[in-house]
């Protein structure tokens, strides 16, 4: 089988109808659609239209990884293509991405362009710049640690390179987000096609919003398990571009984990911080070391600092020599 939809479900309501049928208007002749409803009660996966394409799987309330991974499982497609049970795929997903799968055997995950709507009202404004961002992202791997790089609803993957890497874990962790880090630590290749392939419904109950799974201390958990496994795999000489907020959790973990932080850079007044020097942004051309990190939330800081740093250090490649943290 070509390609399997993987679309979990829990209390779908109205929006259920709407995302399963946008999945089996996308299914080729050798394609499915596996639904996972993870114990709901509201009826919404009984008033489904039976479709030769579709099938249902039933568990008790166990949550959204565990459905994943059952359905999963499950799956009998070459790939697998994910979308939530409130979003709608539009014409010609399968067609970009699968194409893309089918021509480089080292690409693991394909994400693509997104639309973001409500039911009611305007979308969040910070919902809206993340997608803005995604729509804009030329490489993924480049600013894996500021965000997730691909939005998981307008994901395609190929099953056996997510096997490989053990699947959706559980946790308090963001599944998707440690999903492809794991595969780009491993050296897979992640991309997004230049191609709006979902239609994002924003509303008060996605889980990004209610669930502590996503929290920033969630997704620092993630971007330090992935430095671990490769840029900072062993000890090296680290400068940390940082405040004074966001700086302070990085440059403790950095000591902790037998880094040598050779300075941090900063604009503010402080000359030290925890016994490392910090110096302004002039400096780094003096300075010599193996990571620089950039730890700067403010809007338009990461732009800024991209832009000093092609004058100051063009040697630096970033997500290479440098990360962006977020």
């Amino acid at each position: 089988m070509r390609c399997s939809w993987l679309i979990p479900v829990r209390d779908g309501g109205s929006w259920l109808a709407e995302a399963v049928t946008s999945a089996i208007a996308g299914c080729g002749n050798n394609d499915e659609v596996v639904l996972v409803n993870d114990g709901s009660v509201d009826g919404s996966v009984e008033a489904l239209t039976p479709h030769p394409n579709l099938r249902t799987l039933h568990q008790t309330k166990k949550g959204l990884v565990a459905a994943l991974e059952h359905g999963r499982r499950e799956c009998r497609g070459q790939y697998i293509a994910r979308l939530d049970a409130d979003d709608i795929a539009l014409p010609g997903r399968l067609h970009h991405q699968i194409t893309a799968l089918d021509t480089d055997p080292n690409l693991a995950a394909i994400g693509g362009r997104a639309t973001l709507f409500t039911d009611h009202g305007p979308a969040p404004k910070g919902m809206q710049l993340y997608i803005d961002w995604i729509n804009n992202l030329d490489d993924p791997h480049r600013e894996i640690l500021v965000e997730s790089p691909l939005l998981h609803p307008s994901v395609t993957f190929r099953a056996t390179h997510v096997e490989q890497v053990g699947g959706y874990r559980s946790g308090k962790l963001p599944e998707d987000y440690d999903l492809w880090l794991r595969l780009v630590a491993k050296g897979l290749r992640i991309t997004n096609v230049a191609h709006e392939v979902v239609s994002i419904r924003d509303h008060s109950g996605r889980l990004t919003r209610t669930d502590s799974r996503y929290s920033r201390s969630a997704f620092d958990t993630c971007r330090r398990d992935f430095l671990q496994k490769t840029a900072l795999a062993e000890p090296r000489r680290v400068v940390l571009w940082a405040g004074v907020r966001g700086g302070r959790p990085w440059l403790r973990w950095l000591k902790t984990g037998g880094h040598q932080v050779i300075a941090v850079i900063d604009i503010g007044q402080s000359t030290v911080r925890s016994g490392v020097p910090v110096l302004p942004p002039a400096t780094l051309p003096n300075l010599d070391f193996d990571i620089l990190l950039v730890a700067v939330g403010a809007r338009g800081a990461r732009d800024r600092i991209r832009n000093d740093l092609a004058t100051l250090r063009p040697d630096l490649m970033e997500g290479q020599n440098w990360w962006a943290l977020l």
